[in-house]
Parts: C-alpha cells; sequence; structure tokens
C-alpha cells in the first residue's frame, strides 16, 4: 500500500528535523549573527523605527530571537508574543517581568488581560519552517498567522518577516492561496526582501 502525502507536509517533517539537528553552539551563533544581520539592514527602513515588535518563543529548533528581544529592551522597544485565541492570534506585551501561563499546545504565553491586534504592531517577526529565494514560505501548518492576517494588504502595518536558519531555504516552495505573503526574511546571512 502505497502513502500519499502532501508534499509540503514531507518537506515540513524533513525541514523541522534539519533544524532540530542544530547544536546549541550552532543555534546561539544563529542568534547572534541574527541580531546583527537586523541591525545592519538598510534596504528595510521599518526596522529602525519601529515602537512595537512581535516576536516569539523559540520551539522545535526554531532560530531563536531572544538575543534580538534584549536588543529591543535595550532600545526602548515594546515587544510582543502571539497568543492564541480560537484559530487566530492576537499579542501581548513582553517584559523581563511577564508572568506566563501555557497554551492548549503546552507552549507559554504573557498572562495578561490586555492584548494587540496585529494591525496594532510594526513589525511582527514570524517562524518559519521553511523559504525559497521569492518568499515563498512554509510554516508549521496550523494556519494561525495566515488567518490573523488574512485580510492585511501589502503596505499596511505591520510588516511581516519571517525568521529562520540557512539549512531551512529550499530552491522552490509551492504557494498556496491561503498564504499570507511575507515583506522579508531574514536569516543569519542574509536579508530577503520580497
Amino acid at each position: 500500500m502505497t502513502s500519499h502525502l502532501d508534499p509540503r507536509q514531507t518537506l515540513r517533517r524533513q525541514l523541522r528535523q534539519t533544524r532540530r539537528n542544530l547544536s546549541a553552539e550552532e543555534q546561539l551563533t544563529a542568534a547572534t549573527q541574527l541580531v546583527s544581520c537586523i541591525k545592519n539592514c538598510p534596504d528595510l527602513p521599518e526596522i529602525e523605527n519601529a515602537k512595537r515588535v512581535a516576536l516569539y518563543l523559540t520551539n522545535d529548533g526554531e532560530i531563536s530571537p531572544h538575543l534580538l528581544c534584549d536588543y529591543y529592551w535595550q532600545q526602548g522597544i515594546q515587544t510582543y508574543l502571539p497568543v492564541v485565541q480560537g484559530k487566530r492570534l492576537t499579542f501581548a506585551r513582553y517584559s523581563p517581568d511577564t508572568v506566563w501561563q501555557e497554551n492548549i499546545f503546552g507552549i507559554k504565553e504573557p498572562m495578561t488581560k490586555e492584548y494587540l491586534a496585529g494591525d496594532e504592531l510594526d513589525i511582527v517577526l514570524l517562524p518559519l519552517v521553511g523559504f525559497d529565494s521569492k518568499g515563498g514560505r512554509l510554516g508549521m501548518g496550523g494556519g494561525f498567522y495566515d488567518r490573523t492576517f488574512a485580510d492585511k494588504k501589502a503596505n499596511e502595518k505591520p510588516l511581516l518577516i519571517g525568521l529562520a536558519h540557512n539549512c531551512q531555504e529550499v530552491k522552490s516552495l509551492p504557494v498556496e492561496g491561503w498564504d499570507v505573503p511575507l515583506q522579508a526574511i531574514i536569516t543569519p546571512n542574509h536579508i530577503i526582501n520580497i
């Protein structure tokens, strides 16, 4: 009996394993290089002017924005984390004294009653499972970011930027109609403006 797996599911499984195989040292190096790449990003002036930035807590071998978050705190930039509400995301303030709760997926979220909608943010940094040089992206498959930003126009806030390890780049990704386009993808080594 032959198994007919969705090519995106197969690729998702392979790329997740690839990033999980990175050593702790490789992860830290990537996180450090990511900060340098974003700080020296003349092609995206919106990054310099951002006042409210959403990022994420690392899970499943994703590139970690923790050093970037520290940099934002030093600059007085407000940081936010995604919070699952139904099938969409809202964003809760994240600071060194954040109190935590776990969501239905066992992922930590800030415990608060104050949330921002996505369009109240300047930038949303989101994790990717895979990407290509044309801006095609592959997420975890839950569709939370896609549903949250489904009505966003290309020139509206927030700027959507995918973060990934270099090893997550593939030659080409099939793009689905529901995939919300990103404005850029940033890895430790380069920036793809879309």
